[in-house]
């Protein structure tokens, strides 16, 4: 066996015992690091990559959120982190979104690219005395273990004092699920560890260019009408958004209210759609208009500066359109819709500052594209830090009278909530509304539901007890509180 297939055995072992009937908690943080080390064992020249150690470090931080919020965002961020750096350990040059996409197919293709290794080494010409020597150790040490493991449990059966000097060692995981879990992280592994990728898709990639390439004389002029072109959209773009924005900052940022007759879902939900849609068509249109570098100057200038002040613009647009988000926020309540916006507004920003980096720096498109996807996995990592289900409850909680509060919105949040559920069954206020909770799903009228906030509340501990498994492997920081939570309840 190769240095290449211990590795991949010990990474196959370290996910069954991390992973077998267990729940998120510090096993994926221990999984990530297991998961860097056998990598670094395989080619230490990974620490050299600056791509590498980025995905590494989103690797980390995803997989400590799991530990400290154990929430399906974490996880999502986590899994695509551990693709990213799969395959930015093959190659160095590949885009984030690329890396995503080859782990995606390697993985899903593992089994076959197995068989197809394990077939391509049984043909290889081995050397008598050597490879085959080898091969025949590895089987016979395998059979050894597996006879032993048998044996042992013979022993135990046969003989209760065996059995009572042996019961620290416990082989009852061994079942035929565990076998097929073990298989599937087998080749999952194995997906992740011998990664494949598509050549031609990759030389395609690596021959796409950074800088933007310079344009002939001919096109030069081509690109000199169209420069005029956008320069005459561009004033025109300007001028709409002087309108927009005044009418913003004289009703949004100085009375902090919304215009009459307006509605917080038409100013805030369909509004940012829009936004985000004239942002997207405009940058197509920035793209194309500076798809080459061309050497002559006329109209350029120009452009340049109306594109720069159409991006300032679209900033202030957007800081407007999260004050709006806000005021609904306090106005109702605060939900995953309304994070949403949030997230948005967010890369929508990254994408103008970096559609001005390219400009600024005469950059290619593929820049932009590149670096867009890049940032988002990274937001995608940070943003799993923040429980938001524990951030939502509190909020809406501590900013409304309860019984304003959209408590079966919070009762269909995660499990994560269940303290500050309890909590509030020791409010002064509780008396008043427990036995109707309010319900503001739509907000044309308000619907009633008539149950009660203590039999909602005992069912989602009841749920949460079924599925809570005090394993080491599953420990996190989320469970330890909610368990201390449900105990000081009695």
């Amino acid at each position: 066996m190769k240095t290449n297939d211990y590795l991949l055995i010990t990474a196959t072992a370290g996910y069954s015992f991390l992973f077998y009937q267990q729940n998120a908690g510090i096993n994926f943080l221990i999984f990530n690091v297991l998961f860097a080390i056998v990598l670094l064992i395989r080619n230490k020249e990974l620490l050299k990559s600056v791509n590498w150690l980025w995905a590494l470090a989103l690797c980390l931080v995803s997989s400590v959120s799991i530990f400290m919020n154990s929430s399906t965002l974490a996880i999502i961020a986590n899994v695509t982190s551990l693709m990213l750096i799969s395959a930015l350990s093959f190659n160095f040059r590949t885009s984030f979104i690329f890396s995503f996409l080859f782990s995606m197919y390697s993985v899903l293709s593992s089994v076959v690219w197995a068989v197809i290794d394990l077939v391509t080494r049984l043909d290889k010409k081995k050397d008598e005395s050597g490879t085959k020597q080898r091969s025949y150790k590895g089987l016979a040490i395998s059979a050894a273990i597996f006879l032993c493991i048998i044996f042992f449990l013979l022993y135990k059966q046969a003989n209760p004092l065996f059995a009572e000097n042996t019961k620290w060692i416990n082989f009852d995981f061994i079942s035929f699920r565990w076998i097929l879990f073990t298989i599937g992280g087998f080749y999952l592994v194995y997906g992740l560890f011998y990664h494949q990728m598509i050549p031609a898709i990759e030389k395609w990639e690596n021959a796409l260019p950074v800088n933007a390439s310079d344009a002939t004389e001919e096109q030069s002029k081509r690109y000199e009408t169209e420069r005029f072109g956008g320069i005459l959209l561009f004033v025109v773009l300007n001028l709409m958004l002087i309108i927009l924005n005044a009418g913003d900052v004289s009703t949004i940022w100085f009375n902090a209210a919304l215009p009459k007759g307006v509605s917080h879902s038409d100013f805030v939900h369909n509004g940012v759609g829009v936004i985000i849609f004239s942002i997207l068509i405009a940058t197509a249109l920035i793209m194309y208009l500076f798809r080459k570098n061309a050497p002559v100057k006329k109209n350029t200038a120009a452009l340049k500066f109306m594109i720069y002040l159409w991006i300032f613009q679209n900033l202030v647009m957007l800081f407007s359109t999260a004050t709006r988000n806000q005021i609904y926020i306090h106005d109702f309540n605060f939900t995953y819709k309304r994070i949403g916006v949030f997230v948005w507004i967010c890369l929508a920003a990254i994408g103008l500052l970096l559609a001005f980096a390219k400009i600024l720096r005469n950059k290619s498109n593929w820049y932009l594209v590149k670096n867009n996807f890049a940032l988002w996995f990274t937001v995608l990592s940070l943003s799993s830090v923040v429980n938001w289900d524990l951030l939502i409850t509190r909020y809406n909680i501590s900013n409304k009278p309860l019984y304003n509060v959209d408590f079966y919105y919070l009762f269909s949040l995660s499990d994560t909530n269940i303290p500050e559920l309890i909590e509030v069954t020791r409010h002064k206020d509780f008396p008043l509304f427990k036995d109707k909770l309010k319900n503001f799903t739509d907000h044309r009228y308000d619907v009633y539901y008539q149950q009660n906030y203590l039999g909602l509340l005992n069912d989602k501990i009841r749920h949460y007890m079924k599925d809570y498994t005090n394993d080491w492997q599953s420990y996190d920081l989320r469970d330890e509180r909610i368990t201390n939570a449900i105990l000081n309840k009695q």
